[in-house]
């Protein structure tokens, strides 16, 4: 069975939410029987601190592939994390696992009326740094800061501006799991021009 590894702060943390509606990974698992999944998310974590963790949530699990989303604790004021630093976190956990293995996830927006230790304006040098650095190790990437701010996306959070209710993680669940179903696809096509190859090499 292959691993997935879900790693990142506590928009990927928990399983449910207050009204026991399904989180990430737990919408992952039920969509994708033939994986195993693992919910590697801390709450009120940054990059910095995930580091300290990486080995032991992530490597050691072998996994075929691992989401990472973070960004909404480094673009914080209380526990600011600068881009520069943040990126060259990613750019650690990118080159310990490969580009091929990697999903990296931009951070989201939040309702900045409930929101006071946030701002779209920070968050979104954050978000676009992720996909500078998608585009420059050619990683998977799931554009999420594009995907919520071409939609009423603070429908899609919860009281406190910032992490998700069920629409939400509908939203995310399904991009990943989308993304996944892509890459599977893909491989399966490249798998069958290989085979093409060889028989006319033959």
């Amino acid at each position: 069975m292959k691993t997935l590894v879900c790693f990142g702060d506590s928009i990927t943390a928990h399983e449910l939410n207050d009204d026991d509606s399904l989180r990430l990974t737990s919408r992952v698992r039920l969509s994708l029987s033939k994986w195993n999944v693992i919910n590697a998310g801390v709450p009120a974590e940054t990059t910095r601190l995930a580091l300290t963790r990486f080995q032991e949530d992530v490597l050691r699990h072998e996994p075929d592939l691992v989401t990472v989303l973070f960004g909404a604790n480094d673009a914080s004021t209380h526990r600011l994390i600068e881009v520069e630093e943040y990126k060259n976190n990613l750019i650690y956990m990118i080159e310990k696992l490969g580009p091929s293995k990697i999903i990296l996830i931009s951070p989201s927006p939040v309702d900045e009326n409930e929101q006071h230790a946030r701002t779209n304006e920070r968050t979104h040098q954050y978000a676009k740094a992720v996909k500078e650095l998608a585009d420059t190790y050619n990683t998977h990437f799931i554009d999420l800061w594009k995907k919520m701010t071409g939609r009423n996306y603070k429908q899609m959070l919860t009281q406190d501006g910032l992490h998700f209710n069920k629409k939400g993680y509908r939203l995310l669940a399904g991009l990943v799991i989308q993304k996944m179903e892509k890459l599977k696809k893909a491989k399966k096509t490249k798998k069958r021009f290989a085979a093409l190859a060889k028989i006319q090499k033959g």
